[in-house]
Order: C-alpha cells, then structure tokens, then sequence
C-alpha cells in the first residue's frame, strides 16, 4: 500500500509538471490559439474593368504601367488570377463575401445584396478588431444602397449630378484627406477606380464639341466623358441657326457622334411660337431614339413671338472605330496608373508604405473586338462572354516586410481574396469562406466555374475552367465553345464537337451542364427600381 501511495505521489508531482507544458504547447503550436492580429493597416485596390494584358508588368506591349509595375517589382504578381463574373457589382461582392455569385443570389448590378447573419463580410473582421474601415468607390453601380457597405465606418459613394462616375483623380481628392487624417490609426482602405471602364475618355483630353448659336460660340463641351450636359442661350426674334461642331480625331466614317438625350424643354408657349428643324447632318433612330450627327449638326430654329431664352439638354458620345476604342481603353489605363503614382507616393511620405500591405486586383476584364456580336460586330465591353480576356485580371500583393519580386502561375480566383488577406493579418476565417488562403501549401489544382446573367447579358452563361480545357456554355441556344489553352492561349478556335466526345470531355461537359442546372434551377428574379435602372443605362449597362 506504501509503495501505491509513493508511485501515486510521484505521478502527481510528474503531472502537475507535465500538464502546464502540455497547456503551453498547445498555446504556443495550436494554430488558433497561437495566431496574432497584425497591427499593420491593408489596403485593397479595385481596378475596374482592368485587362490583365494592359498592365506592362504582364504585358510590356499593350499600355505602360510603371506605378502598377512598381509595386510588382516589391511584391507578389500572380499570373492566372480569374473573375467568376463579369459584371462589376456581383464581382465585387464575390471578393467581400468569398463566395461565388449564384450563392450570394448577387448576378447583376442593381441588385442590392442581402446581408445575412450567417455570412458577414470580412471587412466585419477588422472593424471587430479595432480596424478604422473606409472605402471609396468611383461607380454608381457600387453604391451603399447595393449594401457593399457592410462593416465600414466611412463609405463615401456621392457623384457629380451629371454623371454616375468619378475619375482616378477624383477619387484620390476624396481619400488621400482621409488618409492623411488617419495615418496614425491602424485602418483598412478600398480603393475603387474604374477609369478603364467606358466611356473612355482620360479627363485630361480636350473638349470634342463646341456649340454655336447664329456663329458665335456658347460653349464647348466633352462628348467623351458622357456627361449630361444643360446650357442656356437666348433667341433672338425670327431665325436662329444652333450648330454642334465636333472633332473626332478617330475616322468613324460619316457620322461623327451620336446623342441619347436632345431635350429642348419646350413650355406650352414656346411651342406656340418655335419652330425646331434638325435641317443638315443628321440620322435620327427610332426605338432607341438616337441621333447620329455629323461634324455639323445645324438645327434651325425660327421664332415667331418676341426674343426669349431657352435651356437645351443633351448626352452623347463619340463615334468611335474600333482602333480608336482600343487606344482610348490604353490611355485610360496609363492615366489610372498615374494617379496610382500619386497615391503610392503619398504614403510613402506618410510613412505608411512600411506598415501598409496593399492587395491590387481587377474585377473583370473587358472585350477590344476581339470577338464578334451577334449584329456582327467586334464585341467592346464586358458582361455577355466568359472568354479569358473578359475574366482573367492581375493580382499583385505586397508586403511592407518581405518587399522582394515574386511571380506565382497557380490558379486563384476573387474568391480566395478574403482568406488570404485574413491570413496575411492573422484573422481567424470565417467558415462561409468558400475560396482558399493562396498562400497555403495545398495548391491542389481546382475547377473554376464562371457565370454571367440576363438581363445585362444577352443570354445567361456558365463556364468551367478545368486546365487545360475552357469549356463555355449557353443554355438558351444549347451551345457550347471549348477552347484548348496550351494549343489555344488566346481562345480564337472553338474545339468542341458532339460527334467525337472524348471521356475527359465527357465528364468536363457534364460537370458544367450540373452547375448550369443547379444555379438555374435556383436562380432568384430581383427588380430593380427606375432610378437604377436610369443609371445602369446611362454607364452603358442596359442599352
């Protein structure tokens, strides 16, 4: 019994030794326990509508870069990062959310997205953590009435009232203020810039469209930048002759410009007394009305009462041939990057770009004709296709400790944005994450489904990205294009046919016909009120 009670008070002495290293072990090893929230501040940048092939980092023949390759050359570049839609809204809540859109029940813009208990938005994290948050957005369509807002302290979304966009410049007058006023804070900073996104028109172009009222000039106007634009004049008593002059330095053919708006705001006396005549250098389309204009567009206007004033309201844009498109799009991109300049400066003055990680991305990419409509025209713009050039975007991440240039060539995608930035600051994942830190040491190969909706779409469509096949499917006309991207990188030859299926091609087609079929089948109609829908149409979204 002796020896019982001397082995028993040997292994409660060995235990009470043995335990607090167990305890501690578990502290110091256990990656939940051990994990320590970074005091450093995080910036995200979206470039909107942003080519991966139009930042010289990734392509030196397409637009010069310096500022954006700049932070490469400190930084992680990452050269197959892949959108899941593109269309700028759902994309962006894709980011937020780390779930792809048919989840979030997010498929086009205007559509505000429904906040859920059970799947906050990571910025919640930070603001949790003691993180002042602000974001800075330069669309309409990113409005906190669409609840991206979630989890921000400061989300400054207002617009000039004749238009539903900002520039890169304008952007950084709203937030280098803020980031002045807080540089002492620890702070998470979006950054939203679109200028790449139509109109193309870099601000520091010339006015294209002078007006003339019986030959003298009464303004002088940007067509560009598609803005709606009210001037007033006086007329005098009998004939008025009111000319718009335009200069177009691209070669569009005959008709130079075209307006969606040309309001005269007739009162009931003034149409008792004036008589308008679009008399020379104009093609009016019915069902939209548009009228397409020439270098002149002369309108008459004769006035039979006393001499009065008048206020005309018009919108419109330039004509452009697709070479020009193509060179707007380039210079848009080469003047966001130099107002990126002027932002990485300032926090290189603030001090901040030493405790400062900075993730930039694009949201989508966009179409410079390389494809063709439907009416037979190179496609320009975004929304409709599932292409590479419409859905691969750049990803370059920097950290203020490890500046040093890196490439990574595994696949990611906007979903693993989130996780990976909460494991860069040391924010424990929320479980609805569905994409992956990119940094993990499971870089298992993955599928990559991809999606775009009616009615911003012509038709919806879904796409699997299985390297190194691309398969893209539309339900509605049952087709498919199957692209091989080692034979293929640029995806101009669609391989798929029916008749010689292989079995990888097989399984590919049917893995995308289930995804198509679940989503459909539990799509969900969200209106839209007139007021989103006016702007929509005015950023080019619905025609």
């Amino acid at each position: 019994m002796r020896g019982f009670e001397v082995m028993f008070t040997r292994r409660l002495k060995q235990a009470r030794i043995f335990y607090p290293l167990v305890v501690i072990s578990v502290l110091i090893f256990h990656p939940c326990c051990s994990r320590k929230i970074s005091q450093d501040n995080f910036i995200l940048i979206t470039l909107d509508t942003q080519r991966e092939d139009h930042i010289s980092a990734y392509n030196p023949g397409r637009a010069s870069t310096p500022n954006i390759d700049g932070l490469a050359e400190q930084g992680i570049l990452f050269d197959n990062c892949y959108s899941l839609i593109p269309i700028t809204l759902p994309s962006h809540a894709s980011i937020f959310y780390s779930q792809p859109p048919h989840m979030i029940k997010n498929y086009n813009n205007g559509q505000p997205v429904h906040p859920k208990r059970k799947r906050p938005s990571f910025i919640n994290a930070f603001k949790k953590n003691g993180f002042i948050t602000a974001a800075f957005v330069s669309l309409g369509v990113l409005k906190s009435n669409f609840n991206l807002n979630e989890g921000f302290d400061t989300y400054v979304d207002s617009f000039p009232s004749q238009r539903w966009y900002l520039t890169a410049e304008e952007v950084n007058e709203k937030a280098i203020p803020w980031l002045e006023s807080n540089q002492n804070n620890k702070f998470f900073l979006w950054l939203h810039y679109s200028d790449p996104h139509d109109p193309y028109s870099p601000p520091d172009h010339l006015p294209d469209c002078t007006l003339y009222l019986n030959e003298e000039v009464i303004g002088k106007f940007n067509l560009g930048q598609y803005e709606k634009h009210e001037i007033t004049f006086d007329l005098k008593e009998g004939h008025n002759e009111f000319t718009f002059h335009v200069e177009n330095s691209f070669d569009p053919g005959p008709f130079k410009a075209r307006l969606d708006i040309l309001d005269f705001n007739l009162t009931p006396e003034m149409n008792k007394v004036l008589n308008i005549n679009l008399f020379w250098g104009w093609f009016i389309r019915q069902d939209p009305r548009v009228y397409f204009m020439k270098e002149h567009g002369i309108i008459h206007i004769d006035n039979s009462g006393e001499p009065c004033s008048m206020t005309l309201t018009f919108r419109g844009k330039l004509n452009l041939p697709l070479e020009g498109v193509q060179s707007l799009y380039r210079q848009e991109v080469e003047y966001m990057d130099k107002e990126l300049g002027r932002l990485f400066q300032k926090l290189k003055e603030l001090g901040l770009m030493e405790k400062t990680h900075i993730l930039l991305v694009g949201d989508h990419g966009e179409g410079l004709g390389e494809y063709i409509n439907p009416l037979g025209d190179p496609h320009i713009g975004h929304i409709h296709y599932l292409e590479n050039i419409y859905m691969k975007v750049p990803l370059i991440i920097y950290n203020p400790h490890k500046k040093k240039a890196e490439r990574f060539s595994q696949s990611v995608t906007l979903i693993d944005l989130a996780p990976t930035i909460f494991q860069i600051m040391g924010l424990k994942k929320f479980s609805h994450f569905k994409g992956r830190d990119i940094f993990s040491r499971k870089k298992k190969s993955r599928d990559i489904f991809q999606e775009t909706y009616a009615p911003e779409a012509i038709r919806d469509r879904f796409a699997l990205l299985r390297y190194p096949h691309h398969l893209i499917f539309c339900p509605a006309e049952n087709q498919y294009t199957l692209y091989h991207l080692e034979n293929d990188p640029y995806e101009k030859q669609n391989i798929f046919s029916t008749e010689s299926l292989s079995p990888e091609i097989a399984k590919l087609k049917n893995d995308l016909d289930d995804f198509a079929r679940n989503v459909i089948k539990s799509k969900e109609e969200i209106k839209i009120d007139k007021e989103t829908e006016d702007m929509l149409r005015s950023l080019g979204y619905i025609k």
